[in-house]
């Protein structure tokens, strides 16, 4: 997600993300698809993606399922946008400019940009969509991200500029996010976002199957270059293995697949080859600290003694992962463990804890757990409730598919979540929306902490990286010492992608984006 965001050879170096692997293979796509998938470089081609899981909502101002997030971001476009490796790049706008004081953003936006119902693209759209970001009733998910911005000017078609309360490191990074896309500002007025996708994006909105597929065509005057495929086209498989079968024969052209057990068995095959990209996205244990013996934090940090992360990312990952703290911004890489009083695993250690916190004999917590968006999640339930039974806390496991899953999710109605959350290449996006005041995840954050508000109000408002280090450094360890969650391991994301297909490039934020480039 954030939630439960957008699983890889290569791993993140300290101070930066690894390059990506980019798959160049012939170019032309030759599939036996029981729909009739034929070459993409033909012009009644169709390109299908498969995966386990659907889009739940038409609006990316308000998705949280990476699927979602996924699609939306193909066929909406952002100010800027992030490389796949994480540096700033242009988008909508070609150039900014931040002033001295770092309270001025000024932008220059393209020119001759038109949306998919063929409408002209100017600033009124860039001004139309931040604001219903920041408009509370909106319930945006980047909201908390952009409230910085105190005022948004469009002096003529093609400028922007933002003005904004305090400086805010981190806002040309949440202007990247799906969740700040642009929208109509025609389409704004009408109250028509979210009803049928209307984008500037390199495809188009075709049609929605709920359960079974999305359908999106390639967009001819996207301002980055028509797309090679012409239609692209998502397909809902339930099961991994039925993925794996498709892409031996060659009924698909990618599959996205999150077990790690299929994806030994992809194994080399002519059809297909097997892509391993490190995921910004983390594995967690969200506990609602406003709820029962979680409000004590004591009982919590017990709980997050007891969790022998790596024995969870063995049992559910096959040791695919890398266990981790609560940021896995690559630039900012710190102890997974310092902030905590104990050594994780530590089941006597944190048996004391809860008789000293008065659960001598434990207690029970209803926990939500995920089913079809990524594979490990019930392996991961299944390996908790395990360790913590061992100390006196039971798990009683609700297996929700994903509609309701978030909807409980956004809801806080659990009492503990196995989540897959996503991460960011800039701390404060990764945590601001749930742990600031007003933050717009703060109620599945579960908690309400005045120290972590504060270090990340002081991490997000200076630019200076020394300062910018010591802060998130302290962050990671104070999340560890209020133990809100039980932060275990960074997977990794799988990619099965046709022998025929060539320019597909896997990200570590798992967008799909280089299916613009791809044939």
């Amino acid at each position: 997600m954030t939630p439960p965001t957008p699983r890889g050879g290569v791993r993140f170096r300290t101070g930066a993300v690894a390059l990506t692997a980019t798959v160049t293979v012939a170019a032309g796509l030759a599939a036996c698809s029981p729909s009739g998938s034929q070459n993409s470089s033909s012009g009644g081609s169709t390109f299908v993606v498969a995966r386990t899981g659907d889009i739940d909502k038409l609006d990316p101002h308000l998705a949280t399922a990476f699927q979602t997030q996924q699609t939306l971001g193909l066929v909406y476009s952002t100010l800027v946008k992030t490389s796949p490796t994480g540096q700033i790049q242009p988008d909508l706008a070609t150039k900014w400019t931040t002033s001295s004081d770092g309270k001025t953003l000024d932008f220059t936006l393209r020119s001759g940009v038109t949306w998919q119902d063929g409408s002209p693209f100017t600033s009124k759209d860039v001004k139309a969509s931040i604001e219903r970001i920041l408009d509370q009733k909106t319930g945006a998910v980047s909201r908390s991200n952009l409230v910085a911005i105190k005022k948004v000017d469009a002096p003529d078609d093609t400028s922007v500029v933002l003005h904004l309360s305090q400086p805010s490191a981190s806002l040309l990074y949440s202007l990247t996010t799906v969740n700040s896309s642009i929208e109509s500002a025609k389409d704004i007025s009408a109250g028509t976002v979210g009803k049928k996708p209307n984008g500037t994006g390199a495809f188009a909105w075709s049609a929605w199957n709920p359960g079974q597929q999305v359908v999106l065509t390639g967009n001819a005057k996207y301002f980055g270059g028509a797309p090679k495929i012409k239609k692209l086209e998502f397909r809902v498989i339930p099961d991994e293995s039925s993925i794996l079968s498709g892409m031996k024969a060659s009924a698909f052209q990618l599959g996205l697949i999150s077990d790690p057990g299929v994806a030994r068995q992809a194994g080399k095959a002519d059809a297909y080859s097997l892509v391993k990209q490190p995921a910004l996205a983390y594995h967690v244990l969200m506990l609602n600290g406003r709820k029962g013996p979680l409000k004590n934090q004591q009982v919590r940090q017990a709980i997050s003694c007891a969790v022998d992360r790596n024995q969870v990312m063995q049992t559910a990952a096959y040791g695919d992962g890398t266990v981790t703290g609560p940021i896995t911004s690559p630039a900012f890489a710190y102890s997974p463990t310092d902030g905590l009083p104990c050594t994780p695993g530590d089941t006597a250690k944190a048996k004391s804890m809860l008789a000293a916190a008065g659960y001598a004999q434990g207690f029970s917590l209803t926990t939500i757990v995920e089913t079809g968006e990524y594979a490990t999640a019930g392996a991961e339930a299944q390996n908790l409730q395990s360790q913590l039974a061992k100390i006196g806390v039971k798990l009683t496991l609700k297996q929700l598919s994903t509609g309701p899953y978030v909807s409980a999710w956004l809801d806080a109605d659990y009492d503990a979540a196995v989540a897959l959350n996503g991460g960011s290449y800039d701390p404060f996006l990764m945590y601001g929306r749930y742990f600031t005041s007003g933050g717009s995840l703060a109620k599945p954050a579960g908690l309400n902490s005045s120290t972590l508000a504060d270090l990340l109000t002081q991490g997000n408002a200076t630019s200076d990286d020394g300062k910018r280090q010591g802060t998130f450094r302290n962050l990671q360890k104070e999340l560890l010492t209020e133990s809100p969650w039980v932060w275990t391991f960074r997977s990794d994301d799988y990619y099965l992608v046709g022998s025929n297909v060539h320019g597909f490039t896997p990200r570590p934020d798992e967008l799909l984006s280089s299916l613009t480039a791809t044939s």
